[in-house]
């Protein structure tokens, strides 16, 4: 064997070697539902509610945020509060597709608003239909997930997105 072909034969190895330490310390398995509730209290200094609510009228109090913009461990508390389990990781993509997680995110487009960006008639209707109040705020994340699950489960499903 050449002296060549063994540097390409090393260096292919080390290639390999590095893919297999690099996925190994980087394992992507999905967090177990304690771990992303703890992680989630620690995040937002509230305390857990005993069990949460899919169908309640009037969504929780929101985390208090200092730049707009939710950790993806907040949001999926969130959403698991919200949204049926199967569908939580579609929710969460969704919201990182439309707003990056920023609360206050804004379509100068269309004027959109919030995290799901739901227009502003929608969101009238939507907030009529479950019973909040008129002037419910749009940019508040727990009152903005909630209103995005009435629209899945009300009959606009998920094609209501075009980033689905």
């Amino acid at each position: 064997m050449s002296f060549h072909r063994f540097i390409h034969m090393a260096g292919w190895a080390a290639v390999i070697l590095l893919t297999i330490v690099g996925f190994a310390a980087f394992n992507t398995s999905a967090p177990r539902a304690g771990e992303v509730r703890n992680e989630a209290i620690l995040a937002t200094s509230e305390a857990p509610d005993p069990a949460p609510a899919t169908t309640a009228a009037s969504p929780s109090s929101s985390v208090e945020l200092e730049t707009g913009w939710l950790d993806s461990v907040a949001f999926r508390e969130m959403v698991n509060a919200r949204f049926a389990a199967s569908d939580v990781n579609q929710a969460v993509r969704l919201a990182w597709c439309l707003s990056r997680f920023d609360a206050d995110a804004i379509d100068p487009s269309t004027g959109a608003v919030g995290l799901f960006q739901i227009d502003p008639i929608d969101w009238s209707t939507a907030v009529a239909d479950m019973g909040l109040p008129a002037d419910a705020d749009p940019f508040d994340p727990a009152v903005n997930v909630a209103v995005a699950a009435h629209i899945v489960y009300g009959g606009s499903g998920w094609g209501y997105w075009s980033c689905v």
